[in-house]
């Protein structure tokens, strides 16, 4: 029912390509072969990072929290390229903070980008998948199984993709697959979206958080591509036993431990993200003063990002 299926000559879209995983997704699945289609709010970022890309990537711009945007977005890839065969759900933002200390807006913008974007964006793509026999990448996160302050509105809409993967997989027509890729921390800029900067790539190797390297995501969104059958995988690979802190008994140890602490988690996360800001600003170099973990810069900036205050723009 599922064969193997190479990435060559493919036409997938992937979300939030100016940076991070998804520009290290678009470049890997190019390299790899497949007509690239990929999408960000900052125009200007998007095509400076499609122009350094090998292979066929084509940029556009779009505002994934507009839904004639979405609809336009995906007519666009058929009318140029004839057809869709795979569609890659990156593009997503959060809050770092609980979730009182959050205002109305910071809610809809989250929920607005991290679900609403996806499940629309989906539906409006599965018609065509299904005449590709067509895949769909979800990059959810390990968030969305162990929800931990200050990550909550976050780890709730990562649940929600989680979600809709396993009822997409009940319902969508034969032949089309449904993957969730699930990373732990990853080396981008996502904190630095959550302050409200716009880095550009210098800002964003300073800046970065630490974790995985955004290559080793993408490598794992292009093995759900070219595998066999529906892949829910973690990256790394070892967070795979995460999973077990959403049932009982582990998950009831965690809701009895977690609310004392979660005010301290938070303040050390806003502490840190402080860190990153300064850094990306060039601040705090070879003043003696704590240069937070090594973020090893390297050309993988990010988009999925955490914010606090402001919109981030992608």
């Amino acid at each position: 029912m599922f064969p193997q299926r190479p990435v060559e000559g493919r036409v997938v879209l992937v979300t939030g390509g100016s940076a991070g995983i998804g520009r290290s997704t678009a470049a890997r699945l190019a390299a790899s072969g497949a007509t690239v289609v990929t999408c960000a709010r900052d125009e200007a970022r998007l095509r400076a990072a499609a122009r350094d890309l090998p292979g066929t990537v084509h940029p556009v711009a779009c505002d994934l929290t507009d839904p004639r945007q979405r609809r336009e977005l995906v007519e666009h890839v058929v009318e140029r390229h004839g057809r869709l065969d795979a569609l890659v759900n990156n593009a997503g933002q959060g809050r770092a903070g609980l979730l009182t200390d959050l205002d109305a807006d910071a809610v809809h913008e989250v929920v607005a980008l991290n679900v609403i974007a996806v499940a629309d964006l989906t539906r409006l793509a599965l018609p065509h998948l299904a005449r590709r026999r067509g895949d769909v990448v979800m990059v959810a996160s390990v968030a969305g199984w162990v929800p931990i302050p200050p990550l909550s509105l976050y780890s709730a809409t990562k649940a929600a993709v989680d979600g809709l993967v396993h009822a997409l997989r009940r319902e969508s027509p034969p032949g089309v697959r449904v993957h969730s890729v699930n990373p732990g921390p990853v080396r981008t800029e996502w904190l630095l979206r959550a302050a409200g900067l716009r880095p550009d790539d210098d800002e964003g190797r300073r800046g970065r958080t630490f974790g995985t390297r955004p290559e080793h995501v993408a490598d794992e969104v292009h093995r759900c591509l070219t595998g066999y059958g529906h892949r829910t995988v973690t990256v790394p690979r070892w967070l795979g036993p995460a999973r077990l802190a959403g049932v009982p008994p582990l998950s009831n140890v965690l809701d009895l431990v977690l609310p004392a602490v979660a005010p301290l988690i938070a303040r050390w996360a806003l502490r840190y993200q402080d860190t990153l800001v300064g850094r990306a600003r060039g601040a705090g170099q070879g003043d003696g003063g704590d240069p937070g973990p090594d973020l090893d810069p390297g050309p993988d900036p990010a988009l999925d990002p955490t914010g606090r205050t402001t919109r981030p723009s992608s």
